[in-house]
């Protein structure tokens, strides 16, 4: 907490923070009971440090505005959301975010940015626009239009702005877009269950397979020929080192024909959609497809992959056959 507050510049806070350090610090405890004799109870200096960390607390506190219960939903009752929702549907439109002030009238404005993730270390602000805050108004609910949803993974960040010589405090909150209204209410009303703490593909793969239906991806293509005979996709999963799991998961891929080419505006056409048991401690996952016909038919496509877990986020991969 001392380092947090030195960092941001809070120099009282973090003096009064480093006090109810050295309360405590072993290496200093012979020193502190010699000088201050009534302090050699365990007991008192840990109720002092707490006392003074509040203090510290009280003090920095005063001087940041941040907003609380964010939450996003597609459907606000009486201007505010009533839990915020993790899935949405692709293509939704408009989106709706509510927060209350931690302080009352202390922000003029808010900037709100929408940042998106296709695939990991991929982000993109595809949004942002500073809303005005009502006048007297603890509560903020704003309508975000003209998103246009992705599947993937989103971010919303609410910053305070208009607040004086006081520090602002972003917020945010992370949901996921899917392309099946099955897959936005089973993850919303938490009709699965979460399987670990990681329940998101780090990564996938997409290549040419072998005749091992098994063998993962050694590399990751964005083109590839429409004579192959296996087009393969391989899901690198969350390392079993650093993760607890319940059990046994499922994961899910659907491929999407997306057009000729990326000017085609025609609606995607899901090729197949795919829901197979894994074995975690493996570490990946290898599927394997061959065409239905003579070749695989040329122009654009789509790769979403997605564990079966209700806080899973989807990758998208986006790549061509030619």
């Amino acid at each position: 907490m001392s380092s947090g507050l030195l960092i941001s510049g809070e120099w009282i806070g973090f003096i009064i923070a480093l006090l109810a350090v050295i309360l405590v610090a072993p290496p200093i405890q012979g020193r502190l009971n010699q000088r201050f004799p009534w302090l050699k109870s365990r007991f008192l200096k840990i109720f002092l440090a707490v006392m003074v960390l509040f203090a510290a607390l009280m003090v920095t506190g005063g001087n940041l505005v941040r907003f609380t219960n964010v939450a996003v939903c597609k459907s606000p009752v009486d201007g505010q959301c009533e839990k915020h929702e993790i899935a949405f549907l692709e293509q939704t439109q408009t989106i709706s975010v509510s927060a209350k002030l931690r302080k009352g009238k202390a922000a003029k404005q808010v900037k709100v940015t929408l940042d998106y993730w296709p695939e990991p270390d991929q982000e993109s602000e595809v949004f942002s626009n500073v809303f005005d805050v009502p006048k007297g108004k603890r509560e903020v609910a704003l309508q975000l239009d003209q998103v246009n949803l992705q599947p993937g993974t989103y971010r919303v960040t609410l910053m305070p702005e208009g607040i004086g010589q006081q520090k602002p405090l972003a917020e945010e909150q992370i949901f996921s877009v899917w392309t099946d209204p099955e897959d936005v209410t089973k993850r919303n009303e938490g009709d699965i269950e979460d399987a670990g703490l990681n329940n998101s593909i780090s990564g996938i793969k997409i290549c040419e397979g072998s005749s091992d239906a098994k063998e993962p991806c050694a590399e990751d293509l964005s083109e590839l020929s429409i004579d192959i005979t296996t087009l393969a996709f391989t899901a690198k999963l969350p390392s079993i080192a650093n993760v607890q799991f319940r059990g046994d998961s499922e994961i899910t891929y659907i491929l999407r024909y997306l057009g000729k080419t990326k000017d085609d505006k025609i609606p995607p056409i899901q090729v197949f959609r795919e829901t197979s048991e894994l074995d975690r401690k493996v570490g990946a996952f290898t599927l394997g497809i061959t065409p239905s016909k003579k070749r695989f038919r040329p122009g654009e496509y789509e790769l979403l992959t997605s564990l079966e877990a209700r806080s899973s986020r989807p990758i998208r991969k986006l790549f061509r056959l030619k």
